[in-house]
């Protein structure tokens, strides 16, 4: 089995409260030390975030929450530092036009076209679209997540649009008016039918543009260059 593991979680763990850079490092060694025995995994790759992600070039206020905002002003004098240490690693990859996310899902992608076991570890709620083993780095659960459920979470999602990244989905729409739009949909034809139609509502005339836009900036790529289509 491989891990899969989301970087950017492990750089913001290993820089929290720490006094030195080197406090930084032994930090970052002993969490990927420790996330390959929780999951019993000999080999990984690490995926960690580059530049120009295609997200904020189609909108420029991706990820510029307030929440997000201030965790940037707050960002620890290491972090810079503590990253170009951990791209420096062999089976470590910066990701370039495209964010984490991105390669951890066509990594995962990947491994299931050639029967690799494969775990996703990461704490990011929506790499839950990702089929098959999660590992919580903060929490230390593993779950697994089937096809059917992942795929009514990834339209939610577009449903709802996401308030940490500053996606806005349709207005007014959260968890519970998105799973009652989803409810007995059975496959992901009914569950992209359904998010469509609650589109029409929301926007008329305009609801294609709306939903696009919303879509690329929500679905995360399964391979290269995967942008979200209608």
């Amino acid at each position: 089995m491989i891990a899969l593991i989301d970087g950017d979680v492990l750089l913001h763990q290993s820089v929290w409260d720490k006094t030195s850079l080197a406090e930084c490092i032994e930090k970052l060694e002993e969490l990927i030390t420790h996330c390959q025995e929780q999951v019993f995994c000999d080999d990984y790759l690490i995926a960690v975030g580059g530049p120009n992600n295609f997200r904020e070039i189609l909108y420029p206020m991706y990820k510029r929450s307030s929440s997000r905002e201030k965790a940037r002003q707050n960002k620890s004098e290491f972090f810079n530092d503590l990253k170009e240490y951990l791209t420096g690693r062999v089976n470590v990859v910066l990701s370039y036009g495209c964010e984490a996310d991105d390669l951890l899902r066509i990594w995962a992608n990947q491994a299931r076209k050639v029967n690799k076991e494969y775990i996703v570890c990461s704490i990011d709620k929506d790499l839950k679209c990702i089929v098959g083993k999660h590992y919580n780095l903060a929490k230390q659960i593993i779950e697994d997540i089937n096809e059917d459920w992942a795929d009514n979470f990834y339209w939610k999602q577009i449903l709802m649009g996401d308030s940490v990244d500053n996606i806005p989905g349709i207005e007014g729409i959260g968890p519970k008016k998105a799973d009652k739009i989803l409810e007995g949909k059975k496959d992901k034809e009914e569950r992209k039918q359904a998010v469509i139609e609650a589109y029409k509502v929301a926007y008329n005339d305009e609801w294609y543009s709306y939903l696009l836009a919303n879509g690329r900036l929500i679905h995360i790529w399964r391979y290269y260059d995967d942008h979200f289509k209608i």
